[in-house]
Order: structure tokens, then sequence, then C-alpha cells
């Protein structure tokens, strides 16, 4: 939403909740505007929620909450400019509620506020390579040509350098200084942390402790707990040191202390839970290939959005080379194509135009194998389809396992490397592509979606 957005949009808000006549108290927390309504019989619910850069809204006894995102601040200002309202401090504290426990519903609350900025760029580069996948493999186009080049450098560039862009994102949400987090992104991607993964050279040691080199770009888990630990680093230096030092002396200490512990220790934390999953899917696999089937299917937008799903590929790259088929890739394809069951349905389900479109884009570059939007944009932002998702892969899934779907060769896990599932059993993969898309579509439209209740809560 355009800066040059917020006064019509102020407006459109002003004449559906009855005019400032009707507004008692106007302030804002940092994803809603709340106003103190003096008869809520005047306040149209429907034509407002209908306003595109509205995501929702909640009642609170008296006091309507329309839910905006991280744009508030500007909007706010914007809306008491138009209805000519005092301005108000913004509120930092939770008005609704204590402050709340740690919940696994929290934690995807939070990740989703954190990663949905960065949807709209994730969606754009997704479509980009979705399309140069179609040239390249079905209508001859040569991958070295120029053109193919240039488009792939601007479909991979927000995938490639994403711990920048989350990193923006991460110190707005745990309201820390972004120049220093973004500076952290820049210690994880920096060359000879790239080099040293590509080259697949040994950790190399600070004062006796072990850096290994580990794939950052592409990730989002690595950086959002680096930032989340530089916070209270920052706040606790911020305070120990005097103001006329600060500009100087907290970004200083700041770097020095979150560097080599992002290198350490929160960074190859994901390295770790890479290599006991191998092992648990493997161990899954010669158990029952049905169970790991469904686990596999049921969990693979988790192990995406961890930035492990590559961790996994030394599974199907090593029984390619030992049996010359694979059956990881056919499992993983089930979790793709239940997010484009969830997303399509969250398209045709939604009132709500912003997440309309949001469930159209995701939709077409889940389809083709782009996950990453369908994951930030849809599958942690709403319940509904999360389950879905997960109902989807795993009934997929436990097909595909169940009755042998197998890969000749390493590809991407989308619909458009159908030929790569086409052995003897390809009639098993084909069903649990169609089980698991059918599934996710069919659970979003029944229960339906809870547009007045996004991911971002704690406000």
């Amino acid at each position: 939403m355009a800066k040059q957005n917020y006064e019509e949009l102020s407006q459109n808000i002003l004449t559906q909740v009855g005019g400032k006549e009707n507004i008692s108290r106007a302030y804002h927390c940092m994803t809603r505007l709340r106003l103190d309504i003096k008869d809520k019989g005047l306040v149209n619910i429907d034509e407002l929620e209908k306003v595109s850069g509205i995501v929702g809204t909640q009642w609170n006894g008296n006091q309507l909450q329309i839910i905006i995102g991280q744009q508030v601040d500007d909007v706010y200002v914007d809306f008491c400019k138009v209805s000519g309202l005092a301005e108000e401090t913004k509120i930092d504290e939770n008005l609704d509620e204590g402050k709340k426990k740690f919940s696994i519903q929290s934690l995807f609350q939070t990740m989703s506020a954190i990663l949905l900025p960065v949807v709209p760029a994730l969606a754009g580069g997704g479509m980009i390579k979705g399309l140069i996948t179609i040239l390249t493999s079905y209508c001859g186009i040569d991958e070295a040509s120029t053109a193919i080049v240039v488009m792939t450098m601007a479909g991979d560039c927000v995938f490639y350098f994403l711990p920048f862009l989350v990193a923006w994102s991460a110190s707005r949400r745990f309201k820390t200084d972004t120049a220093l987090a973004i500076a952290m992104a820049g210690v994880l991607l920096y060359p000879t942390m790239t080099s040293g993964y590509t080259d697949g050279l040994s950790a190399m040691s600070f004062f006796g402790l072990p850096i290994p080199f580990v794939r950052y770009y592409g990730s989002t888990i690595p950086i959002i707990l680096t930032v989340w630990v530089l916070s209270y680093v920052y706040k606790w230096i911020n305070n120990l040191i005097p103001k006329s030092l600060r500009i100087v002396f907290v970004p200083t200490l700041v770097l020095a202390i979150m560097t080599p512990l992002a290198l350490i220790v929160i960074g190859p934390l994901a390295t770790y839970i890479s290599q006991a999953l191998v092992y648990v899917f493997n161990f899954l696999y010669g158990l029952s290939p049905m169970i790991a089937g469904a686990i596999v299917g049921g969990t693979r937008l988790f192990v995406v959005m961890t930035g492990m799903h590559l961790s996994l590929s030394t599974i199907a790259l090593g029984n390619i080379a030992e049996m010359g088929y694979d059956w990881l890739l056919p499992m993983n394809t089930m979790g793709t194509l239940a997010l484009f069951g969830a997303c399509f349905g969250v398209w045709l389900k939604a009132k709500n135009s912003e997440n309309k479109q949001i469930g159209a884009s995701t939709a077409i570059s889940s389809f083709i194998g782009i996950t990453e939007p369908g994951i930030y944009g849809i599958f942690l932002k709403f319940r509904t389809a999360m389950i879905a998702t997960i109902a989807g892969g795993a009934v997929g899934g436990a097909i595909v396992g169940l009755f042998g779907g197998r890969a000749t060769a390493y590809v991407n896990s989308c619909i458009l490397s159908t030929p790569v599932f086409m052995t003897d059993n390809f009639w098993c993969v084909a069903l649990g592509m169609a089980v698991s898309a059918i599934i996710a579509f069919a659970i979003v439209m029944v229960l339906g979606l809870k547009e007045d209740e996004p991911a971002e809560q704690n406000n």
C-alpha cells in the first residue's frame, strides 16, 4: 500500500465508521488503528472490511480495532489529518489482555508478522522462477541465454538475499535497531561464509570454537533468531553505555558480541537439526513407508520454512546414486500440492480483497513449485489453511509411501517435475497429488477463514 493512498484509505474508514462525530477517541498500536465508537450501529463493518489496505476488524467493547499492519503509523497520521482528531502517542503494550505466555500459536503469529511484509517480493520472484522453469523445460529456451540469465537474477535475488529482508522486518517486530539487524544478515551472507559452504570447507576455529560453513542464503530461521537475541543484547548495552557515548560504542559492542554468537551458536542450530532430520526420515521409511510418507508430506512446509529442506536432499541424491530412484521427492511434492489447494481455497473463500490477491498469486506460485510466498502469505497466516495443508500433504504422502511412488532424478518437488515420477507406480503419485490438493482445498472451503484474526495479534 503506497503512501499516497493513505488519505484515501483514511477517508474510506471515516465514512464507514459513521464520521468524526461517531468517534470519541482515535489511537493505535503496532498494527491496529483503534477507534472508540459512540454508536456501534452506525459502523458498516461489511463495507469497511472490503476497503483495500484493511486486513480485518475486531470489536473490544465499544473499541473498534481496524487491522492495518505495519503501515499503521503512517495511516494513523493521515487519519488524524482527515478526521481532525488529535494525535496520541503510539500504544506499545497490549490493551486487551495481560502479557501472553509462550505458545505454538503465538510463535507462528510472530513468524507470520515478520514474514508477511516480505511476501510481495517473494511472490514476484517466485512467479519469475516458475516462468523460467517453464521456458527452459518445456519451450526449448537455452538456460545459458542472456534473457534467462537476467530473468534468473530477477527471480533469485529475493530468495538469495532473503535474510536481509527478514532482518529488516524482524527488527521492527522485536523493536530493535534496524541497521544492526541488517548488518547481522550481512554477516551470515558474507562471502567467506557463502564460498566456504559452496566449496565444502571445514569449520573455522574461533578461539577453539568451531564456525561451520552453513547455507544461510534463502533461509529465515537463523536471522529471525539472531535478530531476536540482538534485541536483548542491544537493549542491555544501550542501557549500560552513557548517552554521550552510545552512537559509537553501542553498535561496536553489539556487533562484536553478536557476530561470533550468530556464527558459532545461533546460525548452525538449523544445521544440527537438519542432521537429526535426515536420520529420523531414514529411520521412519525403514519402519513404514506409509508412515514416513504421511510425516514427510504433512511436515514438508515446516521443513522448507526452516531452510532445512535442502539438507534432506542428501537422502534423495544418495538414493538415486545407490538404487537409481528416490522415494522422498514424490512425498515432498504432496506438501507442495496441498499448499496449492489451500491457497486456491483462500483465493475463492476470502472476502477481503487483499487476502484474495495473496491467495491467487500464491496458488499460482505453489502450483509451479515456489512455496515460500504461500508459506508466509497463507500457511502461517490462516489456521484453517495450515490444518488443510498438513492434512492434504499427509494423506497424499501416505498414498505415495504405501504404493511406492518414485523419482528417477533429482528435481524440484512440484507438478512440473511430473515426467521424473513416471515409473511403474506413477499412478499413485498422480493420485497423491490430486488427493493432496483436493483435501486441502475442501477443508478451506468447508471450515472457512477467520479473516478478522490475522497472525499479528499481540500488539
